[in-house]
């Protein structure tokens, strides 16, 4: 069922008049899938995010099913998805996916669009805590949103969106080897990934169910050396053939030795061959033929070159807080960094 907010395909401007374009909503995954997943799935590695959210509502959706609850009338968990309707029906050129207890998660880089996200999210009443969007995307919907609902914006994170575009130029590296995780390692990565965790400032969820999610699908890969790991990559579930490099990791005292950038390799390649473990053998995940890595700002695009990847966007997350003044207009230079969850950065 599609939300009142945009009545078939037009929409309702603030001057009145109808204007054949706009943004369409719905609390249905499945009409959000068949709608906007050709769009979603032709820019996979620059909608990655969105595709692994949309991804994980159809999981849970499935496990609600499979309990007998019925999730046609009570929607996605309270989730909206939407995409924006040309005019020329061409077919959608920008999608989102909200939670209210997290960011609103845009695909599409036109501000204009994503300022009338804005117009047509506050006729809903819905609470929007921040965005996660491209970065001009960003920049036009929480101007838009501040000057509508009178909120202060703050720069959460700036972060570099790159593909695995083809076989690294480096090839020298620490000696050692790579393998996959298995069950008998399940207490060395529960340790890694709470260490990561705690120095990165969040922990995403318990270490000790994520270590598990990985090692079901063959998700977390070892860089040996001297008969143990020293390092520690990992890469999410495949969605639409793409796989997303998430953690990397090094123990302190391993650090330094080039051992990150040996692991990053070889799970980026392991990925695209199909050779990590379970991942990409399901039959509704395919073959992988994307990888792609998001990093904070501080790499250096060298670093990723150096690796086989190339820079395809930047993404930035603002938060929306209390005004304690006039409307704030939102930054668009250098501004500091508030670190906010694992975004792996690219060794040096």
């Amino acid at each position: 069922m599609l939300m009142p907010v945009h009545p078939g395909s037009t929409d309702m401007s603030d001057d009145g008049k109808h204007d054949r374009m706009g943004w369409c909503m719905t609390s249905d995954l499945d009409r959000f899938r068949e709608a906007a997943g050709g769009y979603l799935r032709s820019r996979a590695a620059e909608n990655t995010l969105l595709l692994s959210a949309a991804q994980n509502a159809q999981d849970a959706q499935d496990a609600q099913v499979a309990h007998g609850r019925d999730v046609r009338a009570a929607g996605s968990a309270g989730l909206l998805y939407g995409w924006w309707d040309p005019p020329e029906g061409s077919g959608p050129r920008g999608a989102f996916l909200h939670d209210e207890a997290a960011p609103l998660l845009v695909a599409g880089r036109a501000p204009e669009t994503a300022a009338a996200l804005a117009a047509a999210l506050s006729r809903t009443g819905r609470g929007v805590c921040g965005v996660d969007a491209p970065a001009s995307a960003a920049d036009a919907f929480a101007a838009a949103w501040s000057q509508r609902v009178g909120v202060g914006v703050q720069v959460q994170s700036r972060s570099r969106v790159y593909r695995l575009a083809g076989p690294a130029p480096y090839q020298m590296g620490p000696a050692g080897r790579q393998r996959v995780a298995t069950r008998a390692d399940r207490p060395l990565l529960v340790e890694w990934l709470t260490a990561f965790g705690t120095e990165v400032g969040e922990l995403a969820g318990e270490p000790e169910v994520a270590a598990d999610e990985l090692l079901s699908y063959g998700g977390a890969t070892f860089w040996e050396a001297g008969g143990r790991p020293v390092a520690m990559a990992t890469t999410t579930r495949p969605v639409v053939g793409t796989v997303r490099l998430s953690i990397v990791y090094t123990p302190p005292e391993q650090r330094h030795t080039g051992y990150a950038t040996a692991v990053m390799l070889a799970a980026s390649r392991a990925a695209l061959s199909g050779a990590t473990g379970a991942t990409g053998a399901t039959a509704t995940a395919g073959p992988v033929s994307e990888v792609v890595l998001i990093t904070d700002t501080t790499s250096p695009d060298r670093q990723a070159s150096r690796l086989g990847y190339q820079l395809i966007g930047e993404r930035t997350v603002l938060r929306f807080g209390p005004a304690t003044g006039p409307i704030p207009r939102v930054q668009t230079g250098p501004m500091a960094r508030v670190t906010t969850g694992p975004l792996p950065r690219i060794p040096g």
